[in-house]
């Protein structure tokens, strides 16, 4: 027996496209990474956004040329559940008035996420996509992302220096540096060093949170500029992060 093209191809259309129950919408499950988590190592008990930084965690690729339906989501596999992240893929109309995402890559943000505990972890990201122009029914690409959580390292000394050298008073207006001293090297994850300064309006530019890199002991804040006074003044930057809160000796702050 011959089979014509048009015959094979509607046996083909048989097999893959069957005709579904009322009310079902066809969902493609594809295995293509496209939702990754490009930040993996992460550090126990805070958050970018207690930390003030805003650094992406992940690329998401639209396969479409325009897509009328563009929902990544993320689970971090704690509890927490399934959410979408925020990312900076932009919603605009399509001559047809139809609202689409165009082609490209995107980046994303999980600013709020707390991860809880150390250990490895799983953590799924989601893309659900539909092309525009496409017969009904979603693409799904999922991936499995492996993270690792580290516990936070804790401070073992901070200490104002200038030139190299540990110094107990600095003129206004001149500038100081500040040394952070954790008690182990710090994971790959960097470890987050929350500063506040006693009184505040004496130092200029000290950063909230200052991250000594991975696998650093020591890293120092440079040139940080203190306030002109009319009379002798003391400072003192307190540097935290698990344990106890280490203090910097008593700066004496010139006029």
């Amino acid at each position: 027996m011959k089979i014509t093209i048009p015959f094979l191809t509607m046996i083909l259309l048989g097999v893959f496209f069957l005709p579904l129950s009322p009310g079902q919408t066809p969902v493609a499950q594809a295995g293509s990474d496209k939702m990754i988590l490009t930040a993996v190592d992460f550090e126990a008990g805070v958050s970018y956004r207690s930390v003030q930084s805003h650094a992406p965690i992940g690329l998401i690729t639209n396969p479409c040329s325009y897509a009328d339906n563009f929902v990544p989501t993320i689970d971090w596999n704690d509890g927490t559940g399934e959410h979408r992240p925020d990312t900076n893929a932009e919603t605009k109309p399509f001559y047809t008035k139809v609202p689409v995402v165009q082609n490209g890559v995107y980046l994303f943000w999980d600013d709020t996420h707390v991860a809880v505990a150390p250990g490895a972890q799983t953590v799924i990201t989601k893309l659900t996509v539909h092309c525009l122009g496409d017969p009904p029914g979603d693409q799904v690409f999922v991936t499995r992302n492996s993270v690792n959580i580290f516990a936070r390292i804790p401070v073992n000394q901070a200490e104002f220096m200038k030139d190299g050298n540990r110094v107990d008073s600095v003129k206004g207006h001149d500038t100081v540096d500040l040394t952070l001293t954790l008690d182990a090297p710090a994971p790959r994850s960097g470890t987050w060093v929350k500063l506040e300064a006693e009184p505040a309006a004496l130092l200029n530019s000290l950063p909230p949170y200052f991250q000594v890199p991975a696998r650093e002991t020591q890293a120092k804040i440079s040139g940080m500029e203190l306030q002109h006074t009319t009379s002798n003044a003391g400072l003192v930057v307190t540097a935290s992060t698990v344990g106890r809160p280490q203090k910097t000796q008593l700066l004496t702050v010139l006029p």
